[in-house]
Order: C-alpha cells, then structure tokens, then sequence
C-alpha cells in the first residue's frame, strides 16, 4: 500500500510538472496553497480558487491545472516517464520528500520534481560549493578549480558543477579523486551523459556522487536548458567560485541567481 501511494504521488508530481502554461514558480505557489500534492489534485478549481487570496497561482492557470490533471493524454506520458525512470534506476524525489533539497525551499522557482542518478545527499552537509567556469580554460585555471575543489572537500563540503567540458569537469574529477562528494547538474536527461566525451566520468559520478536533472530520462540538451541548470547549481550552493569565465558567458546566469538567492560569488581570473 506504502508503495504505490508512493508511486501515485510521483505520479501526480511529474502530471504538474507537465501541465503546459503552469511553470516552477506557479506549481511551487500551488502546492503551498494547498499543502501538498494530493490536496492540488482533489480540491475543486473554485476550492484552490479561494485559497489564492494573493494570485499568487492566478485563475488561468488554476484553470489549466484542473484541465491538466483530468487529461488522460498527459497521465499516460506521466506513467511512461516514471516507468523509463523505474527502469533506469532513476530515482524521482519531490518536494515532499526527505531528500529533497532543504536548500530549495522558499525560493520559489525551483523544480518541484527532481530525477536523480546516483544517491543524493544534499542534506547530510553544512557546506556546499558551486565551482564553474570557462571550457576553455588555461593550466592556470585547471590548477585552481582543483585547488578549489580540494579545499571544498577539505571543510566536508560538496561540490556542484554543470559536468561541462573545462572547469566543470577539472572540478568533479578532483572531487572524487579526494574522496569527496560532487553533484553534476544537467541541462538534459539524468540517462544522457552530455558531453558524450565525459562517459567515464559520467559513469563515476553515478557511482560515488549523484547526476541531477529536472529534465525526464530521454530528454535532450537544448541550448535554452543550461542557463535554466544554472539557477539549481547557484540555489544548491552556498556560494559560487567562477573561474576564468568572462562577464558576458553562460555563467553569468548562474551569477545572477546567486545575486537573486543570496548565494556568495567569487570570481577568480
């Protein structure tokens, strides 16, 4: 019985998440006026309608959401995704729980699903540091994003990077050469190492940290999907080290969201 409560919960979670028109901040605003997920899916439209004193979910899209949870067309493509997931070993953890990222809450725009590859422990530290940066970077720059690393795993901290090629890459390797604990957040499915190149290390971290994605398995990189990654490598960390990356790069965006969710930024050129 446990379990398939467990199951129809994820199950309604990731209906939400597919619901065109209603994105991150509206799902976020709709569960705290309803409390958690199964009351968004058995209170009426007028019920939810009168809990959103402050329009903060708004009647439109209170209005999808009560279409949206109805469609049979979207909880068959919910189904298929937690199956792929199941089948994967593609763990799918909700806000409701436990290790969901206690760093999240409050700030509103995070994803209310996450799909996760490996074992995610967010929670079981003080510390966390984004370490980010140029792909194309200088020996230099290597040397410090180690370095960096290091002393991240050195205060029993975790290191978030994006898994791309050059800083990323220099810094989750050295995380898991010193025995420490990386999460690679993607900007497409959790099942896809992107780059291709970074199999092997794709496949370690699975092993010994933890590949995160609010992208479903099978979901491809898309450009517009990397500055939205950024926003959860800046919300999961406590502050950010941006090495060798100009003011006008893809990281920038994730700079802008650490300024938007009091995360510390240092750059370092």
């Amino acid at each position: 019985m446990k379990d398939f409560m467990d199951y129809e919960k994820k199950l309604k979670y990731i209906i939400l998440t597919l619901i065109k028109g209603v994105g991150c901040v509206s799902q976020n605003a709709l569960l705290d006026i309803c409390g958690n997920i199964e009351t968004c899916f058995t209170l009426s439209k007028e019920e939810i309608h009168e809990r959103d004193t402050l329009g903060k979910v708004g009647e439109h899209r209170i209005h999808l959401v009560s279409q949206g949870r109805e469609n049979k067309q979207i909880r068959l493509e919910a189904e298929a995704i937690l199956k792929d997931s199941i089948d994967k070993g593609i763990a799918v953890i909700t806000r409701e729980d436990n290790e969901y990222p206690k760093r999240f809450l409050g700030l509103g725009d995070m994803p209310i699903a996450l799909y996760v590859k490996g074992k995610l422990k967010i929670n079981d530290t003080s510390y966390s540091a984004g370490v980010i940066g140029a792909r194309r970077c200088t020996q230099e720059g290597k040397r410090t994003a180690i370095e960096t690393t290091v002393k991240a795993v050195n205060k029993n901290g975790l290191v978030v990077s994006g898994m791309a090629k050059g800083i990323d890459s220099y810094a989750h390797t050295a995380a898991l050469k010193t025995n420490g604990y990386t999460i690679a957040v993607l900007g497409n499915g959790p099942d896809i190492c992107y780059p291709p190149e970074h199999q092997s290390l794709y496949e370690e971290l699975i092993k010994r940290g933890c590949i995160l994605s609010e992208y479903p398995p099978g979901t491809k990189a898309r450009s517009y999907m990397f500055p939205l990654r950024n926003r959860i490598i800046a919300a999961l960390s406590d502050e950010v080290f941006v090495i060798e990356a100009g003011r006008n790069s893809g990281t920038q965006t994730t700079v802008e969201n650490c300024e938007k969710y009091g995360r510390k930024v240092v750059r370092i050129t």
